[in-house]
């Protein structure tokens, strides 16, 4: 990352946000954003700069809509870039909408399979196995049963691909 204001801002905004100062890299990520914006020749990677202002935004900032409003908007205009669909899968999550969180990681993998940070988010959010008769409620006495001997079976923690 270097050439363009922009992204030496966002650099130091991430540094920032991965040190616990998350008021300084939202200040930075703004800022980081308002350049490219506002001056012309914005860098390729203008989708990650708005998609990590988002998720700072939409957690730091307490603005939450606007925040998923950026995200996706970067994840439109910019859907190559594997970061936005991390950033916007994080805020998901920080706003408690698990599904939509992994359905937006599981398209970010779709077209960046081997990105690690999409990778390992999965990997920490976990991913629920189908109960055992598709057709009935997951929370149904047969399927209850049928998961814990499946779980006795094959492993409790046996992750599916």
């Amino acid at each position: 990352m270097s050439g363009h204001p922009a992204l030496e801002t966002l650099r130091r905004a991430t540094n920032a946000y991965r040190l616990g100062q998350a008021r300084e890299a939202l200040a930075l990520a703004e800022a980081a954003y308002r350049i490219v914006t506002e001056i012309p020749g914005a860098p390729p990677q203008v989708g990650t700069i708005s998609s990590f202002y988002g998720l700072l935004l939409g957690t730091v900032g307490r603005r939450p809509e606007e925040g998923l409003s950026l995200c996706r908007e970067a994840a439109g205009r910019n859907f190559w870039e594997p970061e936005v669909y991390e950033h916007m899968a994080r805020l998901q999550m920080s706003l408690g909408e698990r599904r939509a969180a992994l359905e937006t990681v599981e398209r970010g993998l779709a077209l960046s399979p081997e990105d690690r940070g999409l990778l390992e988010f999965r990997q920490a959010l976990g991913v629920r196995r189908s109960p055992p008769v598709p057709f009935l409620d997951r929370s149904h006495p047969v399927n209850r049963w049928m998961g814990m001997w499946r779980a006795r079976t094959t492993g409790a923690h046996e992750k599916r691909p």
